[in-house]
């Protein structure tokens, strides 16, 4: 992060820079043939302060919009480790007790919420500048997608701005939503706040049904994850 954390929210766009100059070349080199990424390790090597802080969680999941929005290229992702292995095993497990960490809560959620049709998604909101990956990072990601059978859309947004919330304005074009929504999110009362033994539930799981309608406004607390399901009729 080089003491900066806007570096490490940052960092996943740098990957997906690269996986378009890299979809590019494959174009170029074989344009009758369209050869797919299997991200098979991907992590953090962070202090656990850190690493088990909602820091893992904002990176988690921005990297995973990141792999869906480049699933022309990227056919499969996992995380690395599932159980202990080293500090990033998104399971910690001791002969006591065990916790589950910030990463493993979005792996989670998002490999419940996964759509079968990515949908076009526009997202205007505020910036910032980081000292290593450049200005103009926005400070809000998100990814739709739709479920197979038509009738579900999932909504997945990360607030990285690690001081403030965000009010989110939502429009819906093309679907007819119904009124009832379920509200996902990966929060925490503070960056310092640390799963562990002892603090299982510092960065924890929420979920609530929400109003909406074509037009509607969602509030994301700072530093947090969110995903939004929404039924629509088919």
């Amino acid at each position: 992060m080089a003491s900066d954390p806007r570096n490490l929210m940052a960092r996943p766009l740098h990957y997906e820079r690269w996986y378009g100059e890299f979809g590019g070349a494959l174009r170029d080199m074989s344009p009758d043939r369209r050869p797919q990424l299997a991200i098979n390790e991907w992590g953090l090597d962070l202090p656990d302060s850190q690493q088990y802080s909602v820091l893992g969680a904002l990176y988690g999941a921005r990297l995973m919009n990141v792999f869906e929005r480049r699933s022309d290229l990227v056919a499969m992702s996992a995380v690395s480790d599932l159980v202990n292995g080293w500090p990033g095993g998104i399971i910690q497990a001791s002969d006591h007790g065990v916790f589950v960490t910030p990463a493993y809560l979005v792996n989670k959620l998002y490999a419940t919420r996964v759509g079968a049709e990515r949908l076009a998604t526009t997202v205007k909101g505020p910036t910032v500048s980081s000292s290593r990956e450049g200005s103009d990072v926005p400070v809000l990601d998100a990814v739709a997608s739709r479920s197979a059978d038509g009738r579900k859309i999932f909504l997945k947004a990360v607030n990285t701005d690690l001081e403030r919330p965000l009010t989110v304005r939502i429009t819906v074009v093309g679907a007819r939503v119904r009124p009832s929504a379920m509200l996902e999110r990966v929060v925490a009362d503070s960056l310092s706040a640390v799963n562990g033994f002892s603090t299982p539930d510092a960065v924890r799981l929420t979920r609530e049904s929400i109003s909406v309608r074509q037009n509607f406004s969602v509030q994301l607390p700072r530093h947090s994850v969110a995903v939004l399901t929404l039924a629509v009729n088919p």
